[in-house]
């Protein structure tokens, strides 16, 4: 068997250029390497990330006064014990078979066992009218149809708690361990712009909440909030954005390649994060996760591949920088953007990525690029077998939601 490798790699004065050489004994190892981690990080990619609840605040005047609270969430990682406030991905909690176990429940059999468990969840509840704690009451509870196991499952919770007449402002939040909330006042009667809306970090309490609307909140703190958004998404919740970033690195420890690639990756997703999230394009996750993982699987062979940064790489991670905007934008959708600082939050989430791609490369820089050099030896070393391992994940990953799809 016959592969096409530059001579550069193998001999480092040489000038680069297409050459045949026999897969030798090492490469022969180096494939069932490969193969064999491809087989191991199996399990470890599975889609069993932990993301935000999402909760839609309502205060009704009639018949009576009351807050209704609807919340999207995953029962499972409560039913189970997960603490979501200090695991990403439900495999690595202690308590990952019984999540498992209850991800197989049926959606009546769920509902059975949340209903039971209410008591104990309405005690990791926290809710205010000025200095009145609120007495929440179970309305509904119901699960969405989701047959395929494998990926989380949304549960959707009614809540009610009395208020009294009065404009009271009202607080809201809830235990560490149920994770981070994004909370959102709906209220057909008032302007978006007056409408509470706040990513909550885990055990977080919202700010006082005017039952007729609140005074907007200020630039810094729309800033503050988004930006911290934005990094969440990446650390420690892009597991494959993080990979794509590590694939870019890995082409070359020397910062001129990275600072061209990572720049063109940043303009193309910057590119596709405005554009969907102001709604003019809109394409399916089912579309764009599949393709996201081909994009980490192209970038470490391409690695393996050549050492030269051809102009046809950079359009190619270009048009990858667009596919993962849009995977940016399906967060952003979740939590929503307001209305009267859309633009700023849209770049302080964008900004918040940033500095989680800098977070992910600068301590990766200074480990292998200084400290160990860009010599023939540390792409042998080093270099190619991160990228293996880069591509084997990747595989998985586009493999595990093609099928999921």
């Amino acid at each position: 068997m016959k592969f096409r490798l530059l001579a550069k790699d193998c001999k480092a004065q040489r000038p680069a250029r297409l050459q045949n050489y026999t897969l030798t004994p090492l490469s022969r190892h180096g494939f069932t390497i490969f193969v064999m981690l491809v087989m191991l990080v199996g399990k470890a990619v599975q889609a069993h990330e932990i993301r935000p609840a999402v909760a839609d605040l309502i205060v009704a005047e009639t018949p009576s006064s009351q807050l209704i609270l609807k919340i999207d969430f995953n029962a499972e990682l409560f039913l189970s014990g997960v603490d979501a406030s200090e695991i990403v991905d439900t495999d690595n909690a202690p308590e990952s078979a019984s999540y498992d176990n209850l991800r197989s429940l049926t959606a009546d059999a769920l509902t059975t066992r949340f209903v039971a468990a209410w008591p104990a969840f309405r005690s990791m509840l926290t809710g205010r009218a000025d200095d009145t704690n609120l007495d929440f009451q179970l309305v509904s509870f119901t699960v969405s149809d989701d047959p395929d196991p494998r990926l989380p499952r949304s549960s959707q919770l009614t809540i009610t708690a009395p208020l009294a007449a009065h404009h009271s402002k009202i607080q809201f939040g809830w235990t560490p361990a149920l994770g981070a909330l994004v909370l959102r006042q709906q209220d057909a009667r008032l302007d978006p712009s007056q409408l509470y809306t706040a990513y909550l970090a885990p055990g977080s309490l919202s700010a006082p909440i005017a039952r007729q609307g609140i005074t907007p909140q200020s630039q810094q703190d729309i800033i503050i909030d988004y930006i911290k958004i934005g990094f969440i998404h990446i650390l420690p919740r892009g597991f494959d954005h993080i990979l794509f970033v590590l694939g870019l690195f890995f082409f070359a420890a020397r910062w001129r390649p990275i600072l061209t690639q990572v720049t063109l990756f940043t303009a193309a997703h910057t590119i596709t994060l405005a554009l969907a999230t102001t709604g003019v394009i809109t394409i399916s996750a089912a579309i764009i996760e599949p393709l996201i993982a081909a994009s980490i699987v192209y970038v470490a062979f391409e690695n393996l591949r050549s050492r030269v940064l051809h102009p046809s790489r950079l359009v190619v991670i270009f048009g990858f920088g667009l596919l993962h905007g849009l995977g940016f934008a399906s967060v952003l959708g979740e939590i929503g953007l307001p209305a009267d600082q859309f633009l700023t939050s849209l770049i302080s989430f964008n900004i918040g990525v940033e500095l989680g791609q800098l977070a992910v490369l600068v301590p990766v820089y200074l480990v292998f690029a200084l400290f160990i050099g860009d010599g023939i030896w540390f792409r042998r070393v080093v270099a190619a077998p991160a990228s293996c391992l880069i591509a084997a994940i990747g595989l998985w990953m586009l493999v595990s939601r093609l099928i999921g799809s």
